[in-house]
Protein backbone atom coordinates (compact mmCIF):
# COMPACT_ATOMS: atom_id res chain seq x y z
CA UNK A 1 0.00 0.00 0.00
CA UNK A 2 2.82 2.42 0.88
CA UNK A 3 4.56 1.63 -2.41
CA UNK A 4 1.32 2.24 -4.31
CA UNK A 5 0.75 5.59 -2.56
CA UNK A 6 4.32 6.58 -3.40
CA UNK A 7 3.78 5.70 -7.06
CA UNK A 8 0.52 7.71 -7.11
CA UNK A 9 2.34 10.68 -5.57
CA UNK A 10 5.04 10.45 -8.23
CA UNK A 11 2.37 10.26 -10.91
CA UNK A 12 0.65 13.34 -9.49
CA UNK A 13 3.91 15.30 -9.51
CA UNK A 14 4.58 14.21 -13.07
CA UNK A 15 1.15 15.48 -14.11
CA UNK A 16 1.78 18.82 -12.39
CA UNK A 17 5.22 19.19 -13.93
CA UNK A 18 3.88 18.25 -17.35
CA UNK A 19 1.04 20.77 -17.06
CA UNK A 20 3.44 23.48 -15.96
CA UNK A 21 5.65 22.69 -18.90
CA UNK A 22 2.76 23.16 -21.30
CA UNK A 23 1.87 26.48 -19.68
CA UNK A 24 5.38 27.88 -19.67
CA UNK A 25 5.41 31.66 -19.44
CA UNK A 26 6.70 33.58 -22.44
CA UNK A 27 7.08 37.29 -23.04
CA UNK A 28 4.67 37.11 -25.97
CA UNK A 29 2.11 35.09 -24.01
CA UNK A 30 2.10 37.37 -20.97
CA UNK A 31 1.99 40.45 -23.20
CA UNK A 32 -0.97 39.04 -25.15
CA UNK A 33 -2.82 38.27 -21.90
CA UNK A 34 -2.12 41.81 -20.71
CA UNK A 35 -3.50 43.24 -23.95
CA UNK A 36 -6.64 41.14 -23.53
CA UNK A 37 -7.30 42.49 -20.06
CA UNK A 38 -6.43 46.03 -21.21
CA UNK A 39 -8.95 45.87 -24.04
CA UNK A 40 -11.61 44.59 -21.64
CA UNK A 41 -10.99 47.55 -19.31
CA UNK A 42 -9.28 45.58 -16.50
CA UNK A 43 -6.19 47.78 -16.34
CA UNK A 44 -4.87 46.50 -13.00
CA UNK A 45 -4.75 42.90 -14.20
CA UNK A 46 -3.28 44.07 -17.53
CA UNK A 47 -0.55 45.84 -15.57
CA UNK A 48 0.29 42.64 -13.68
CA UNK A 49 0.70 40.65 -16.90
CA UNK A 50 2.86 43.35 -18.51
CA UNK A 51 5.04 43.36 -15.38
CA UNK A 52 5.38 39.58 -15.63
CA UNK A 53 6.41 39.92 -19.28
CA UNK A 54 9.04 42.52 -18.33
CA UNK A 55 10.47 40.20 -15.68
CA UNK A 56 11.16 37.79 -18.53
CA UNK A 57 12.61 40.51 -20.77
CA UNK A 58 13.20 43.85 -19.06
CA UNK A 59 14.27 45.51 -22.33
CA UNK A 60 11.24 44.61 -24.42
CA UNK A 61 10.18 47.99 -25.83
CA UNK A 62 6.81 46.84 -27.13
CA UNK A 63 5.80 45.55 -23.70
CA UNK A 64 7.05 48.80 -22.13
CA UNK A 65 4.75 50.76 -24.44
CA UNK A 66 1.79 48.58 -23.44
CA UNK A 67 2.76 48.78 -19.77
CA UNK A 68 2.93 52.57 -20.02
CA UNK A 69 -0.59 52.76 -21.46
CA UNK A 70 -1.96 50.59 -18.64
CA UNK A 71 -0.26 52.88 -16.11
CA UNK A 72 -1.89 55.90 -17.75
CA UNK A 73 -5.30 54.31 -17.25
CA UNK A 74 -4.37 53.80 -13.59
CA UNK A 75 -3.32 57.49 -13.32
CA UNK A 76 0.31 56.55 -12.60
CA UNK A 77 1.60 59.04 -15.13
CA UNK A 78 5.13 59.52 -13.81
CA UNK A 79 5.83 55.78 -13.93
CA UNK A 80 4.25 55.65 -17.40
CA UNK A 81 6.57 58.42 -18.60
CA UNK A 82 9.57 56.36 -17.48
CA UNK A 83 8.41 53.46 -19.65
CA UNK A 84 7.96 55.65 -22.73
CA UNK A 85 11.34 57.31 -22.13
CA UNK A 86 12.97 53.85 -22.12
CA UNK A 87 11.27 53.01 -25.42
CA UNK A 88 12.24 56.13 -27.38
CA UNK A 89 15.39 55.69 -29.44
CA UNK A 90 15.83 58.82 -31.51
CA UNK A 91 18.79 57.41 -33.45
CA UNK A 92 16.97 54.28 -34.59
CA UNK A 93 16.06 54.10 -38.28
CA UNK A 94 14.37 50.74 -38.75
CA UNK A 95 10.63 50.74 -39.40
CA UNK A 96 9.97 48.70 -36.24
CA UNK A 97 11.98 51.12 -34.09
CA UNK A 98 10.22 54.12 -35.62
CA UNK A 99 6.85 52.47 -34.99
CA UNK A 100 7.76 51.92 -31.33
CA UNK A 101 8.95 55.54 -31.09
CA UNK A 102 5.67 56.80 -32.54
CA UNK A 103 3.54 54.97 -30.00
CA UNK A 104 5.85 55.97 -27.17
CA UNK A 105 5.57 59.66 -28.11
CA UNK A 106 1.79 59.28 -28.31
CA UNK A 107 1.65 57.69 -24.85
CA UNK A 108 4.03 60.32 -23.51
CA UNK A 109 1.72 63.06 -24.79
CA UNK A 110 -1.34 61.50 -23.14
CA UNK A 111 0.52 61.16 -19.83
CA UNK A 112 1.56 64.82 -19.98
CA UNK A 113 -2.06 65.78 -20.74
CA UNK A 114 -3.16 64.02 -17.55
CA UNK A 115 -0.41 65.86 -15.64
CA UNK A 116 -1.75 69.15 -17.11
CA UNK A 117 1.63 69.77 -18.77
CA UNK A 118 0.14 70.81 -22.09
CA UNK A 119 3.25 72.31 -23.69
CA UNK A 120 5.14 69.04 -23.17
CA UNK A 121 2.11 67.10 -24.43
CA UNK A 122 2.02 69.20 -27.59
CA UNK A 123 5.72 68.58 -28.22
CA UNK A 124 5.23 64.82 -27.81
CA UNK A 125 2.29 64.71 -30.21
CA UNK A 126 4.28 66.70 -32.78
CA UNK A 127 7.15 64.24 -32.41
CA UNK A 128 4.75 61.35 -32.98
CA UNK A 129 3.26 62.97 -36.09
CA UNK A 130 6.74 63.62 -37.52
CA UNK A 131 7.31 59.85 -37.78
CA UNK A 132 6.16 58.56 -41.15
CA UNK A 133 5.22 55.00 -40.16
CA UNK A 134 1.75 53.82 -39.06
CA UNK A 135 0.09 56.92 -40.51
CA UNK A 136 -3.34 55.45 -39.80
CA UNK A 137 -2.81 56.61 -36.21
CA UNK A 138 -2.35 60.22 -37.29
CA UNK A 139 -6.10 60.93 -36.96
CA UNK A 140 -6.00 59.91 -33.29
CA UNK A 141 -2.74 61.73 -32.55
CA UNK A 142 -3.84 64.91 -34.35
CA UNK A 143 -7.05 64.92 -32.31
CA UNK A 144 -4.99 64.75 -29.10
CA UNK A 145 -2.82 67.58 -30.43
CA UNK A 146 -5.90 69.73 -31.04
CA UNK A 147 -7.09 68.98 -27.51
CA UNK A 148 -3.72 70.09 -26.10
CA UNK A 149 -3.93 73.34 -28.08
CA UNK A 150 -7.45 73.91 -26.77
CA UNK A 151 -6.25 73.41 -23.19
CA UNK A 152 -3.46 75.93 -23.85
CA UNK A 153 -6.08 78.48 -24.90
CA UNK A 154 -4.86 78.54 -28.51
CA UNK A 155 -8.39 78.45 -29.85
CA UNK A 156 -7.76 79.42 -33.48
CA UNK A 157 -4.95 76.88 -33.87
CA UNK A 158 -7.06 74.24 -32.11
CA UNK A 159 -9.88 74.83 -34.60
CA UNK A 160 -7.41 74.49 -37.49
CA UNK A 161 -6.09 71.25 -36.01
CA UNK A 162 -9.57 69.78 -35.50
CA UNK A 163 -10.17 70.73 -39.15
CA UNK A 164 -7.02 68.78 -40.07
CA UNK A 165 -8.52 65.74 -38.33
CA UNK A 166 -11.69 66.16 -40.38
CA UNK A 167 -9.70 66.36 -43.60
CA UNK A 168 -8.44 62.86 -42.81
CA UNK A 169 -11.76 61.60 -41.39
CA UNK A 170 -14.68 63.82 -42.42
CA UNK A 171 -17.20 62.05 -40.16
CA UNK A 172 -15.08 62.05 -36.99
CA UNK A 173 -17.73 62.81 -34.37
CA UNK A 174 -15.30 63.80 -31.60
CA UNK A 175 -13.52 66.33 -33.83
CA UNK A 176 -16.82 67.71 -35.18
CA UNK A 177 -18.24 68.20 -31.67
CA UNK A 178 -15.00 69.74 -30.36
CA UNK A 179 -14.71 72.15 -33.29
CA UNK A 180 -18.39 73.05 -33.01
CA UNK A 181 -17.97 73.81 -29.30
CA UNK A 182 -15.07 76.17 -30.07
CA UNK A 183 -17.01 77.84 -32.88
CA UNK A 184 -19.90 78.41 -30.46
CA UNK A 185 -17.62 79.78 -27.73
CA UNK A 186 -16.04 82.24 -30.18
CA UNK A 187 -19.42 83.43 -31.48
CA UNK A 188 -19.33 81.68 -34.86
CA UNK A 189 -22.77 80.22 -34.28
CA UNK A 190 -23.63 79.34 -37.88
CA UNK A 191 -20.42 77.32 -38.27
CA UNK A 192 -21.17 75.54 -35.00
CA UNK A 193 -24.69 74.69 -36.14
CA UNK A 194 -23.28 73.27 -39.38
CA UNK A 195 -20.92 70.96 -37.46
CA UNK A 196 -23.60 69.81 -35.02
CA UNK A 197 -25.95 69.09 -37.93
CA UNK A 198 -23.17 67.05 -39.55
CA UNK A 199 -22.78 65.00 -36.37
CA UNK A 200 -26.51 64.31 -36.23
CA UNK A 201 -26.50 63.16 -39.85
CA UNK A 202 -23.79 60.61 -38.99
CA UNK A 203 -25.07 59.54 -35.56
CA UNK A 204 -28.71 60.39 -34.88
CA UNK A 205 -28.49 59.52 -31.16
CA UNK A 206 -25.46 61.69 -30.33
CA UNK A 207 -26.62 63.62 -27.26
CA UNK A 208 -23.68 66.05 -27.33
CA UNK A 209 -24.69 67.36 -30.75
CA UNK A 210 -28.27 68.00 -29.62
CA UNK A 211 -27.11 69.79 -26.47
CA UNK A 212 -24.64 71.87 -28.49
CA UNK A 213 -27.30 72.72 -31.06
CA UNK A 214 -29.70 73.71 -28.29
CA UNK A 215 -27.03 76.06 -26.90
CA UNK A 216 -26.58 77.65 -30.34
CA UNK A 217 -30.27 78.41 -30.74
CA UNK A 218 -30.46 79.64 -27.15
CA UNK A 219 -27.52 82.00 -27.77
CA UNK A 220 -29.22 83.26 -30.93
CA UNK A 221 -32.39 83.97 -28.95
CA UNK A 222 -34.35 81.38 -30.94
CA UNK A 223 -36.34 79.91 -28.04
CA UNK A 224 -38.73 77.90 -30.24
CA UNK A 225 -36.01 75.94 -32.05
CA UNK A 226 -34.06 75.52 -28.80
CA UNK A 227 -37.10 73.93 -27.14
CA UNK A 228 -37.71 71.66 -30.14
CA UNK A 229 -34.14 70.39 -30.06
CA UNK A 230 -34.43 69.57 -26.34
CA UNK A 231 -37.71 67.74 -26.93
CA UNK A 232 -36.07 65.62 -29.63
CA UNK A 233 -33.07 64.98 -27.37
CA UNK A 234 -35.29 63.79 -24.51
CA UNK A 235 -36.44 60.88 -26.73
CA UNK A 236 -32.99 59.68 -27.83
CA UNK A 237 -31.83 56.13 -27.19
CA UNK A 238 -29.90 55.54 -23.95
CA UNK A 239 -26.95 53.19 -24.49
CA UNK A 240 -24.71 53.68 -21.46
CA UNK A 241 -24.03 55.71 -18.31
CA UNK A 242 -22.74 58.65 -20.33
CA UNK A 243 -26.06 58.88 -22.16
CA UNK A 244 -27.85 58.88 -18.80
CA UNK A 245 -25.66 61.78 -17.69
CA UNK A 246 -26.33 63.68 -20.93
CA UNK A 247 -30.07 63.04 -20.60
CA UNK A 248 -29.73 64.68 -17.19
CA UNK A 249 -28.34 67.75 -18.96
CA UNK A 250 -31.32 67.76 -21.30
CA UNK A 251 -33.72 67.65 -18.33
CA UNK A 252 -31.74 70.43 -16.65
CA UNK A 253 -32.10 72.71 -19.66
CA UNK A 254 -35.81 71.84 -19.80
CA UNK A 255 -35.95 73.03 -16.15
CA UNK A 256 -37.03 69.56 -15.04
CA UNK A 257 -34.82 69.87 -11.98
CA UNK A 258 -36.34 66.94 -10.07
CA UNK A 259 -35.28 64.42 -12.73
CA UNK A 260 -32.04 66.24 -13.49
CA UNK A 261 -30.94 66.18 -9.84
CA UNK A 262 -31.39 62.41 -9.57
CA UNK A 263 -29.61 61.82 -12.87
CA UNK A 264 -26.70 64.09 -11.96
CA UNK A 265 -26.25 62.44 -8.56
CA UNK A 266 -26.13 59.05 -10.31
CA UNK A 267 -23.68 60.49 -12.84
CA UNK A 268 -21.21 61.57 -10.14
CA UNK A 269 -21.41 58.08 -8.66
CA UNK A 270 -20.45 56.72 -12.08
CA UNK A 271 -17.43 59.00 -12.42
CA UNK A 272 -18.93 61.88 -14.45
CA UNK A 273 -17.56 64.65 -12.25
CA UNK A 274 -18.77 67.36 -14.67
CA UNK A 275 -22.22 66.65 -13.20
CA UNK A 276 -21.19 68.59 -10.08
CA UNK A 277 -21.59 71.80 -12.06
CA UNK A 278 -25.23 71.04 -12.82
CA UNK A 279 -25.88 70.02 -9.22
CA UNK A 280 -24.49 73.42 -8.23
CA UNK A 281 -26.86 75.17 -10.62
CA UNK A 282 -29.81 73.16 -9.26
CA UNK A 283 -28.81 74.07 -5.69
CA UNK A 284 -28.81 77.73 -6.75
CA UNK A 285 -32.32 77.32 -8.10
CA UNK A 286 -33.27 75.88 -4.70
CA UNK A 287 -31.61 78.91 -2.99
CA UNK A 288 -29.18 76.59 -1.17
CA UNK A 289 -26.12 78.70 -1.92
CA UNK A 290 -23.78 76.98 0.55
CA UNK A 291 -24.50 73.61 -1.09
CA UNK A 292 -24.07 75.18 -4.51
CA UNK A 293 -20.59 76.41 -3.56
CA UNK A 294 -19.68 72.88 -2.41
CA UNK A 295 -20.71 71.45 -5.77
CA UNK A 296 -18.90 74.15 -7.74
CA UNK A 297 -15.73 73.53 -5.72
CA UNK A 298 -15.98 69.79 -6.46
CA UNK A 299 -16.44 70.63 -10.12
CA UNK A 300 -13.43 72.97 -10.26
CA UNK A 301 -11.29 70.34 -8.52
CA UNK A 302 -12.19 67.75 -11.15
CA UNK A 303 -11.66 69.62 -14.42
CA UNK A 304 -8.45 70.32 -16.32
CA UNK A 305 -8.82 74.09 -16.55
CA UNK A 306 -11.01 76.31 -14.40
CA UNK A 307 -14.04 77.73 -16.19
CA UNK A 308 -14.78 81.47 -15.98
CA UNK A 309 -18.47 80.57 -15.92
CA UNK A 310 -18.20 78.48 -12.76
CA UNK A 311 -16.11 81.25 -11.18
CA UNK A 312 -18.98 83.64 -11.85
CA UNK A 313 -21.57 81.24 -10.42
CA UNK A 314 -19.53 80.83 -7.26
CA UNK A 315 -19.23 84.62 -7.02
CA UNK A 316 -23.04 84.91 -7.24
CA UNK A 317 -23.40 82.40 -4.40
CA UNK A 318 -20.93 84.28 -2.22
CA UNK A 319 -22.77 87.54 -2.93
CA UNK A 320 -25.98 85.89 -1.73
CA UNK A 321 -24.11 84.74 1.39
CA UNK A 322 -22.68 88.28 1.94
CA UNK A 323 -19.13 86.90 1.73
CA UNK A 324 -17.67 89.69 -0.37
CA UNK A 325 -14.04 88.62 0.05
CA UNK A 326 -14.74 85.20 -1.45
CA UNK A 327 -16.89 86.75 -4.16
CA UNK A 328 -14.04 89.09 -5.08
CA UNK A 329 -11.61 86.16 -5.17
CA UNK A 330 -13.76 84.26 -7.68
CA UNK A 331 -14.37 87.33 -9.84
CA UNK A 332 -10.65 88.08 -10.02
CA UNK A 333 -9.96 84.46 -10.99
CA UNK A 334 -12.70 84.46 -13.63
CA UNK A 335 -11.49 87.70 -15.22
CA UNK A 336 -7.89 86.44 -15.29
CA UNK A 337 -8.82 84.20 -18.24
CA UNK A 338 -9.48 87.19 -20.49
CA UNK A 339 -12.60 87.62 -22.61
CA UNK A 340 -15.11 84.79 -22.31
CA UNK A 341 -18.83 84.26 -22.36
CA UNK A 342 -18.87 85.05 -18.63
CA UNK A 343 -16.91 88.33 -18.81
CA UNK A 344 -19.92 90.66 -18.77
CA UNK A 345 -21.50 88.88 -15.81
CA UNK A 346 -18.20 88.87 -13.93
CA UNK A 347 -17.80 92.63 -14.43
CA UNK A 348 -21.40 93.21 -13.38
CA UNK A 349 -20.87 91.16 -10.23
CA UNK A 350 -17.69 93.11 -9.52
CA UNK A 351 -19.90 96.19 -9.20
CA UNK A 352 -22.22 94.22 -6.91
CA UNK A 353 -19.26 93.50 -4.62
CA UNK A 354 -18.49 97.26 -4.42
CA UNK A 355 -22.11 97.99 -3.62
CA UNK A 356 -22.25 95.24 -0.98
CA UNK A 357 -19.27 96.87 0.72
CA UNK A 358 -20.92 100.30 0.41
CA UNK A 359 -18.00 101.40 -1.73
CA UNK A 360 -20.18 103.47 -4.05
CA UNK A 361 -17.29 105.51 -5.43
CA UNK A 362 -15.67 102.35 -6.83
CA UNK A 363 -19.09 101.17 -8.03
CA UNK A 364 -19.63 104.52 -9.81
CA UNK A 365 -16.24 104.33 -11.53
CA UNK A 366 -16.76 100.70 -12.57
CA UNK A 367 -20.22 101.56 -13.93
CA UNK A 368 -18.75 104.26 -16.16
CA UNK A 369 -16.52 101.71 -17.89
CA UNK A 370 -19.16 98.97 -17.87
CA UNK A 371 -21.85 101.04 -19.57
CA UNK A 372 -19.49 102.03 -22.37
CA UNK A 373 -18.69 98.33 -22.96
CA UNK A 374 -22.28 97.10 -22.57
CA UNK A 375 -24.59 99.99 -23.57
CA UNK A 376 -27.61 97.69 -24.01
CA UNK A 377 -27.75 96.66 -20.34
CA UNK A 378 -30.72 98.88 -19.40
CA UNK A 379 -30.90 97.53 -15.85
CA UNK A 380 -27.27 98.53 -15.24
CA UNK A 381 -27.93 102.01 -16.63
CA UNK A 382 -30.79 102.51 -14.17
CA UNK A 383 -28.66 101.32 -11.27
CA UNK A 384 -25.85 103.62 -12.40
CA UNK A 385 -28.26 106.53 -12.15
CA UNK A 386 -29.17 105.45 -8.60
CA UNK A 387 -25.48 105.30 -7.56
CA UNK A 388 -24.83 108.75 -9.04
CA UNK A 389 -27.77 110.16 -7.13
CA UNK A 390 -26.63 108.49 -3.90
CA UNK A 391 -23.21 110.10 -4.27
CA UNK A 392 -24.79 113.47 -5.02
CA UNK A 393 -23.39 113.59 -8.55
CA UNK A 394 -26.83 114.50 -9.93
Amino acid sequence: MKKRLWLLACLALMVVFTACGKDKMTVEGENDKGLGFYNSGDYQTAREYFERALKLDSNNREVKNNYGMALIQLKENDLALLQFSDVINEGASSQKAQRLNKFAYRGQGIAYMQKLEFEKALESFNNALAIGTDTGWNVDITYYKANALECLGQTDTAIETYSAVLEMDKDNISALCSRANLYRETGEIDKAIRDYDHVMSVEKDEYKAYIGLYSCYRDKGDADNAAKILERASRLKISDNEDKYLLGQVHFYQKNYTSAKIEMENATANGFTEAYYFLGEIAMEEKDFEKAVEYFELYRASIITTSPTVCNQEAVCYLELFDYDKAQEMITLGLSFGNSGATQQLKRNQIAVYEGRYDFVSAYMAFQTYIVEYPNDSEAIEEYKFVKKRLGYE
